[in-house]
């Protein structure tokens, strides 16, 4: 298609929503309410927790509030890995080491098969960042800072080990950082150069019908189901906290 004819992403997005009966039978669901939900709740709560540790605010108040909502997140996804929509699952996107070798040398090749959901690659990029994250806000409910602000269970270890884990802490942000460069990169390659709506597609939850290798019916996860797993995070984390004698909020 000649450059001047080809079609933005935003142009296909306002097309889609002023007409949706021309795209209802051209497109399939990728991904449903909760999944999405998730991940741009998700990436809000980083980049708050990330901006929030420079504010001037020495019981880092709302740097532990976006902590605990990312931890919530993150168990909140694990259950949702086992009880979603059939994008969601686990069982749809893991792979062995050998298919994710095998899937990176088609997408050198150029030969790459479409996939509904998480390639090989990007199934484990997920598994990636909710360890990641799930790591970094484990050392943040451990450190201290030895002077106000400090999480829940930092007594517990002592001064010595809360000053550690407050330090490998703030080191381990870096991992999180580079795994989402990576991410984004990776989306932005396939939105821009391979012409694939998987920007377009984190927001509507709609791709553009092919014929995909992982998944042939894709069905939506229940919005019940999905609440009953957000309660039972909620719940974790806040039996974790109270139960076991620590304060969300306290210096």
């Amino acid at each position: 298609m000649p450059f001047g004819l080809q079609m933005s992403a935003a142009e296909r997005l306002l097309r889609r929503h002023l007409n949706p009966e021309e795209h209802r039978h051209s497109d399939v669901l990728a991904w449903d309410l909760p999944t999405r939900a998730f991940k741009w709740t998700l990436v809000v709560s980083v980049v708050t927790a990330w901006v929030s540790s420079g504010f001037d605010d020495p019981a880092m108040t709302v740097h532990k509030a976006a902590g605990y909502t990312i931890l919530t997140l993150v168990i909140y996804r694990i259950l949702w890995g086992f009880l979603g929509g059939t994008t969601a699952r686990f069982s749809t996107f893991l792979a062995s080491p050998a298919a994710v070798v095998a899937y990176l040398k088609t997408v050198r090749s150029g030969t790459e098969p479409p996939y509904l959901g998480h390639n090989p690659a990007g199934g484990l990029m997920i598994i990636g960042l909710l360890f990641a994250c799930a790591v970094q806000v484990a050392l943040g409910l451990f450190s201290s800072d030895g002077v106000l602000a400090s999480g829940p269970f930092a007594d517990a270890i002592g001064a010595t080990w809360s000053s550690m884990a407050a330090t490998l802490h703030s080191i381990w942000f870096y991992v999180i950082l580079g795994l989402a460069v990576v991410h984004i990169g990776v989306n932005l390659f396939h939105q821009f150069v391979k012409r694939d709506n998987l920007i377009g597609a984190m927001i509507t939850g709609r791709q553009a019908r092919a014929t995909f290798v992982d998944i042939r019916n894709p069905k939506r996860g229940s919005s019940l189901i999905a609440l009953l797993c957000l309660a039972v995070a909620i719940g974790l984390v806040y039996g974790a906290v109270i139960l076991s004698g620590g304060t969300f909020f306290a210096g």
